[in-house]
């Protein structure tokens, strides 16, 4: 038995290359409590692990680098791998935490596992403990990550009643050659359907006769849709990566938040942009840059459904951001027109073509399209924003 990725999960996979590191994960800070212990937190884990199925399954492919790996379970799946406890020595404020995070997010999860992790961490000040959840951007998108969080926790004090899953889980076995041969049954179909219909909504209908040439022809389509607009300016950011990463924490209150998007005539998302872009002009200013044009955010966009489980459902889109505008309330309304402009434009379209280009090939194309992406600069800075839990 196997399940296929999307398109989008294995675009994912695919930009894991050199420094790139895909994980992508979130941090609770609770107060502690003895239903929080390492041992409470395993037993909770273990008695909701059946509602989400992909956690118990790892990545495997009858031929490595040809054909596109699939979610198999795991016949030697063990929880207690993916649990794991730090502590932090006094003061166990926000930086350490930040600083323990950004080295866990520095080491990529192994692909031979399922893709997914989960850190207690005590010690933190005013009796607190945290949990760091780790998981593979192919796994789940931002929104799908949150849902997650319904595993740990319930809306009232009272647990939940989970439905017992009748019985012990036991994976089903997989066969390579019967999912090779499955595969070889249609080879590329489902990349060539993908990219056809994606590429006859953002440019023109390409000749669905063509095979593999006609796949071909679809991903250089993809790349030159984001050699559309102009390349993005040279900053600081684009400096070449490394595998490190740093991770920090600042706490705002919401009301607020939305109070200035109203009275700008914006939402909570063009706040938050208009935030960073605001950051961002005073980082600029100390580190004395001048930028000939605006930075350029790429921020992804939910194209999620009702229904929809796991896995990515995101487009993208390219977002300048008026860093010299003269007011905090321009920036937001400068922000409004454009996210109302790009939303109502072909530019989540092509966005959704882009994400899934690279995953929609074999691997072998695959890889010469995150390369080819990388010979140009589209953009300086992510910026995504995931709305939690409403209660």
């Amino acid at each position: 038995m196997a399940d296929p990725l999307s398109a989008a999960d294995r675009s994912a996979l695919a930009a894991e290359q050199g420094p790139v590191n895909m994980s992508v994960g979130g941090v609770l800070v609770l107060d502690d409590d003895p239903r929080l212990s390492a041992s409470a937190i395993a037993e909770r884990i273990a008695g909701r692990l059946h509602l989400i199925p992909r956690y118990r399954q790892r990545l495997r492919s009858p031929a490595p680098g040809v054909t596109n790996p699939a979610w198999a379970d795991d016949t030697h799946f063990d929880l207690d791998w993916h649990l794991r406890s730090a502590h932090l020595e006094a003061p166990g404020d926000a930086a350490q935490l930040g600083d323990l995070v950004g080295r866990d997010f520095s080491r990529r999860l192994d692909r031979n596992r399922p893709l997914w992790e989960l850190i207690r961490v005590s010690g933190l000040e005013g009796d607190r403990v945290a949990l760091v959840v780790k998981m593979h951007h192919a796994l789940v998108d931002g929104v799908a990550a949150v849902d997650i969080g319904t595993m740990l926790l319930d809306p009232t004090p009272e647990p939940l009643d989970i439905p017992d899953p009748g019985g012990p889980w036991t994976p089903r076995s997989y066969d390579p050659v019967r999912h090779l041969a499955r595969i070889a049954g249609e080879p590329t179909a489902v990349a060539q359907r993908f990219l056809r219909s994606s590429v006859s909504r953002a440019v023109a209908a390409t000749d669905p006769r063509r095979g593999l040439s006609d796949l071909r022809k679809a991903s250089d389509t993809a790349i030159e849709l984001a050699r559309q607009r102009p390349q993005a300016p040279m900053t600081p950011l684009n400096a070449q990566l490394s595998a490190n990463r740093r991770f920090a924490m600042v706490r705002a209150d919401l009301a607020p938040v939305k109070a200035a998007g109203a009275k700008a005539g914006g939402t909570v998302n063009d706040t938050i942009l208009a935030l960073v872009t605001g950051m961002l002009r005073r980082w600029l200013d100390h580190a004395g840059v001048q930028l000939p044009a605006d930075p350029v955010a790429l921020v992804p966009v939910s194209v999620r459904r009702e229904g929809d489980e796991g896995g990515n459902r995101i487009s993208t889109v390219m977002v300048d951001l008026p860093v010299d505008a003269p007011t905090p309330e321009a920036r937001i309304w400068m922000i409004h027109q454009t996210m109302d402009r790009l939303k109502e434009s072909a530019a989540v379209r092509a966005g959704a073509l882009l994400v899934g280009a690279s995953g929609a090939a074999p691997p072998v194309i695959s890889s010469q399209i995150a390369r080819a992406m990388g010979t140009f600069r589209a953009f300086n800075l992510v910026v995504s924003n995931v709305p939690g839990p409403q209660q």
